[in-house]
């Protein structure tokens, strides 16, 4: 027997999705700090972060934090106990969401997964670097949050092949400065043999991508230029 949805469930259905990013970054900020790890904001809300004109915001429904391995283990032994819901990504890492606020959702992601390509020296690499040069977002008047560095932001968003992410990655390299070289210099110089081999094939699809937007750092635009 077919039965009719109240009034007051089709008025919950027709509401727009909204998600606060501000609990699921002090929860993080707080984890890792419990935990003694170190962890930094990747994915859409770090796009934001470089993008001067909100009307750029793409939506996005969690929180993606770059963390090692090592961390992942310790996030899952630290809320093995709290209210919590934890489940696998298949890149590699987790998912938290709180069961008590549902602002709470948020990916640690180490990209250890060999099936979907294993990033993890690069991940470790980005997390040092933001460390070192302590690049942080202020999260309120007591936490900060570090973040990637707009070369590995680009670099990771073009690794997922996924078109999404390769639209903010050329929105990046349209509407910021990023130092093309040392994006190139990441790949060419990376200590991981395997991971600079997959690597080398993202950097075929910059060029491509710099020569299509016109950039000024664009090689194969010099190329063609010379042959023309």
């Amino acid at each position: 027997m077919e039965t009719k949805s109240s009034p007051e469930k089709r008025r919950e259905n027709n509401i727009l999705p909204v998600f606060d990013p501000r609990p699921s970054a002090v929860f993080a900020a707080e984890l890792l700090e419990a935990i003694g790890q170190k962890g930094i904001l990747i994915g859409r809300l770090a796009v934001w972060t470089f993008l001067k004109d909100t009307g750029d915001h793409g939506y996005t429904k969690d929180l993606d934090i770059a963390v090692s391995e090592q961390s992942c283990l310790e996030i899952r032994k630290y809320l093995k106990d709290k209210d919590v819901r934890i489940s696998n990504l298949l890149i590699g890492g987790i998912n938290v969401k709180s069961r008590a606020d549902n602002n709470v959702n948020i990916d640690f992601i180490d990209r250890s997964s060999e099936e979907w390509g294993n990033y993890g020296s690069l991940f470790r690499e980005a997390i040092a670097e933001a460390v070192r040069n302590n690049r942080t977002i202020r999260l309120d008047d007591r936490k900060n949050l570090y973040v990637v560095s707009l070369e590995y932001l680009i670099l990771m968003k073009l690794l997922t092949l996924e078109k999404k992410d390769e639209e903010d990655a050329k929105l990046l390299l349209r509407l910021t400065d990023p130092d093309i070289n040392r994006i190139r210099n990441i790949i060419s110089n990376h200590p991981d043999p395997p991971v600079r081999t997959r690597l080398e094939i993202i950097r075929t699809r910059l060029e491509i991508i710099l020569r299509d937007i016109n950039h000024k750092e664009s090689k194969l635009l010099r190329y063609k230029d010379s042959i023309s």
